[in-house]
């Protein structure tokens, strides 16, 4: 099913009809898809995984970083200048 933004105001029963009989609704907004709707059940979530974060493993190649927890600790200690 396809709706405006004024259908999604005007027609909320047979939206919330639709999405319980497991239709996609196709909200759109100036002509173009703002969101998709579907029941909670037909829902997948997608938890997240540290090995897909660009990040992960970015120090893996330094070896002056045998202990991040010594690291850590030696970044938050106070500099004491001469």
């Amino acid at each position: 099913m396809n709706a405006t933004m004024l259908d999604f105001r005007r027609r909320m029963p047979e939206i919330q009809g639709a999405i319980s009989r497991r239709e996609r609704v196709t909200v759109s907004s100036h002509g173009r898809p703002w969101a998709v709707m579907v029941a909670w059940e037909d829902a997948k979530p997608v938890a997240p995984s540290a090995r897909d974060c660009a990040a992960a493993g970015m120090w893996a190649d330094r070896d002056d970083l045998t202990s991040p927890a010594d690291y850590v600790r030696n970044l938050r200690t106070r500099r004491r200048f001469a």
